[in-house]
């Protein structure tokens, strides 16, 4: 599996009534998010995965949210059309590391996840959102520890069930949900990641449609 599957250029998306911030919602919590987020995407069996040979659907339902993943340094503009009420996670850029790869994505307990996912992304200086060209806050989140449960077939090549363990970290917005039409996503991220520099801009278009 590429490498390069750790930088996730992603708008997750969410619909319904306004644009605003959900400057309520605890970092915590949007950690969760992100670690639900890269937890489905790591279930997924390869025949389906992003992140498969064959590629899979860039328009992740994660159940609670819905994600338009770009898996690469310098991503196209994608679209997702999404029914009224889903909701909205937009990750900027973000990492995993779990105890299934090698350096610099390996971590053999959580203090060493951790400190693996804070490593990898530690070269990345700038990060905006914006959701219709307004500017959206952004917040720097990392999940709880994830415990995998892996199937048969999956884009690691590794034995199927639980026991594997990863961590996430990235930057993250989260926004109330928006209303019917179509919106456009847009993300720039600078730094370096992992011997790359950085300094891109990536588009998600998302319609939302009534009666979908």
């Amino acid at each position: 599996m590429p490498r390069l599957r750790c930088v996730l250029l992603v708008a997750v998306v969410a619909l319904g009534v306004t644009a605003s911030p959900a400057a309520a919602v605890s970092d915590k919590k949007l950690g969760t998010k992100l670690g639900a987020l890269w937890q489905t995407v790591i279930e997924t069996p390869t025949p389906q995965n992003i992140f498969g040979p064959n590629g899979g659907d860039l328009c992740v339902d994660n159940g609670d949210f819905v994600a338009a993943f770009a898996p690469l340094l310098s991503a196209p503009t994608l679209t997702c059309t999404v029914k009224p009420g889903t909701k909205l996670l937009v990750p900027a850029l973000t990492s995993e590391c779990s105890t299934l790869e090698a350096f610099p994505y390996f971590g053999s307990n959580e203090a060493e996840l951790r400190a693996c996912a804070r490593a990898v992304d530690a070269g990345i200086t700038r990060t905006d959102i914006t959701l219709d060209g307004e500017p959206v806050p952004v917040r720097e989140v990392e999940s709880g520890l994830l415990h995998l449960d892996l199937p048969a077939d999956n884009i690691f090549g590794a034995a199927a069930g639980t026991g594997e363990l990863s961590v996430a970290h990235g930057w993250v917005a989260y926004l109330h949900p928006l209303t019917p039409g179509t919106h456009e996503i847009t993300i720039h991220v600078e730094g370096t990641y992992v011997g790359n520099v950085l300094d891109f801009d990536n588009t998600t278009r998302i319609v939302v449609e009534p009666g979908l």
